[in-house]
């Protein structure tokens, strides 16, 4: 592992105009479709000055990620766009093996085959990309916007503002020593350990029936909230009332709208959250817990201000297109143009959003 003299977790986003792509997940063919219909060139030149912005999540579940990872870092290394981290190259960096991202280690998850075909990477081309994954910036930000995966957090980003840090993963890892002291000294403990060994076993088998076990949310929200870098990659969480399962293993805490209650003149984009580009509501085959965009217009800013826009349409889950499991066309992969509010679609349309509200009660 190649040693980093320092790490930044924040980053300068770019004046100017701005691209801001969604979440790609391996789908290598959309993403040149993307950047095509946006107008810039393979180095990642805009004739308009314009500049790329990925919010995270490369990889995982579609057929090239390496093809994704190699073409994003190109465009980063040559000044010509900016990329932020995100909760699956964080698992990634971690040695996580989790849903949809056994390329990494080229072998055969169980779970994963319904992904269909993938390409793998060999032992060999793991250290580069760790390396890429380490150097990005949790948060990429100037006055007038904020980029950030999943949530905007203040207490979390001030916390990432006191680095920089010698690398993401000790403060990662130190956060998470300091988190699992604090719960082994929680009166919950006990209860968490024991729920632990009757149904750990289970986690990850949709066929069984899992209750839901109290001490155990009880201490994810914990885990959750205590790091900056879980809360701005994977956002805000907090314990249901009931068991789901999502993402190849059973939860028990869910996402919250944390947009509700942001009060912030400054606008945030992200990704991580799936939305659906046709409708209000998701199908079943695109539902992962609780649809946190119910009653909000597909194309619409949402939150407290009307200042917050997430720009994940779903691309993710395009295996299910390629399966028949959906009809095509309805995942996309989308980015928002910024200052216009325009978003652009890998398919070349053009939606104009709605509802944005600059500096709403400032």
């Amino acid at each position: 592992m190649s040693t980093l003299s320092s790490y930044q977790a924040i980053a300068s986003l770019p004046s100017g105009q701005l691209d801001i792509v969604g979440d790609i997940h391996g789908e290598f063919e959309a993403l040149c479709q993307l950047v095509e219909h946006l107008g810039y060139d393979a180095a990642g030149r805009h004739p308009e000055g314009r500049k790329l912005v990925f919010v995270g999540d490369l990889c995982d579940r579609g057929p090239d990620s390496p093809a994704v990872i190699r073409m994003v870092q190109n465009l980063v290394n040559l000044g010509n766009a900016v990329c932020i981290l995100g909760n699956h190259e964080l698992n990634i960096l971690r040695g996580q093996r989790k849903d949809g991202n056994s390329w990494f280690w080229n072998e055969t998850s169980k779970g994963d085959e319904k992904f269909g075909v993938v390409r793998s990477i060999t032992k060999a081309e793991r250290q580069p990309i760790l390396d890429f994954f380490a150097r990005l910036p949790i948060i990429a930000c100037n006055a007038e916007l904020r980029v950030v995966h999943a949530g905007w957090h203040t207490a979390s980003a001030q916390a990432l503002a006191a680095g920089p840090f010698p690398s993401l993963l000790q403060f990662f890892n130190e956060r998470e020593q300091h988190t699992s002291a604090v719960m082994e000294r929680d009166r919950f403990f006990q209860d968490y350990v024991a729920e632990q060994q009757r149904w750990r076993v289970h986690v990850s088998d949709q066929s069984q029936a899992v209750p839901f076990l109290k001490a155990t949310a009880y201490m994810r929200e914990l885990r959750q909230m205590a790091n900056p870098v879980r809360v701005l990659t994977s956002g805000v969480e907090a314990p249901d009332s009931d068991a789901f399962f999502s993402g190849g293993e059973w939860r028990f805490v869910q996402r919250v709208r944390w947009w509700d209650s942001y009060t912030d003149p400054v606008p945030v984009l992200i990704g991580h959250y799936w939305r659906n580009p046709q409708s209000e509501s998701k199908s079943d085959a695109l539902a992962r817990g609780r649809d946190l965009f119910a009653g909000i217009a597909p194309f619409a800013w949402h939150g407290a201000r009307r200042n917050v826009f997430c720009v994940d349409y779903c691309v993710g889950a395009r295996f299910l297109e390629r399966k028949g499991v959906m009809a095509p066309g309805q995942t996309r992969l989308a980015a928002l143009r910024w200052p216009q509010r325009t978003l652009m679609f890998d398919s070349g349309e053009q939606v104009q959003t709605s509802g944005f509200v600059a500096n709403a009660g400032s």
